[in-house]
């Protein structure tokens, strides 16, 4: 891990949740959380390139693990990846021990940057703002 790279990171961090659609209505969903430190036990475990191939598929994860891995390309390049495909590539056609590192270091920088955020459990429903609201006019 490299601190200085992942505190120059936070910033861009925090803008890759925001562009990548990681953020919904305000909050984030805390397995988002979860599903990062997933990430770097995959790349420890694994590779870094069998992580960005699982991570690239939906399958039945409780977030859209996909928008994880372009945000993670975004805090690197500095550009946003229009399809998980082009991140694989990327890193088949780049891949080097100082990609791993940059990695490794965007999903630390992910990690903390979720704390600009509210965590919640559940993203919140219009349906339940609006009933409490007219439950609130009825009183």
């Amino acid at each position: 891990m490299n601190k200085k790279r992942v505190n120059e990171w936070i910033l861009p961090a925090k803008k890759a949740i925001e562009d990548n659609g990681i953020l919904e209505k305000g909050v984030v969903k805390k397995t988002y959380r979860g599903q990062i430190a997933t990430f770097g036990a995959a790349v420890v475990m694994g590779s870094l390139k069998s992580a960005i191939a699982f991570f690239a598929e939906q399958n039945k994860s409780s977030v859209d693990r996909p928008k994880l891995i372009k945000a993670m390309y975004q805090i690197i390049e500095n550009k946003k990846a229009e399809t998980t495909q082009e991140v694989f590539r990327y890193v088949c056609d780049n891949y080097s021990y100082e990609l791993v590192e940059k990695f490794t270091d965007a999903s630390i920088a992910l990690k903390l940057a979720f704390n600009f955020f509210e965590l919640v459990d559940d993203l919140p429903a219009d349906n339940k703002d609006k009933k409490s609201d007219e439950s609130q006019g009825d009183q």
